[in-house]
């Protein structure tokens, strides 16, 4: 997932997100904790892991090629 001009993103930590890795508040309906606040430079581009094997979570590393 690529994230250009965002100064910061909600990242989900209780595993019960639609649109991981980003929150979507179900920790809200389903239990579970709130999300990571991460800050970000916003003239910056950003990629983030979906595969859920990147040892960088939540910025991609590459470790999809390798499966």
């Amino acid at each position: 997932m690529v994230v250009t001009g965002e100064e910061e993103l909600a990242i989900c930590v209780c595993g019960q997100s639609n649109h991981w890795p980003l929150c979507d508040a179900s920790h809200h309906t389903l239990g579970g904790e709130g999300p990571e606040i991460i800050a970000l430079d916003k003239e910056k581009t950003y990629l983030l892991c979906q595969c859920h094997r990147s040892k960088n979570a939540p910025f991609c590393d590459g470790s999809h090629e390798r499966i």
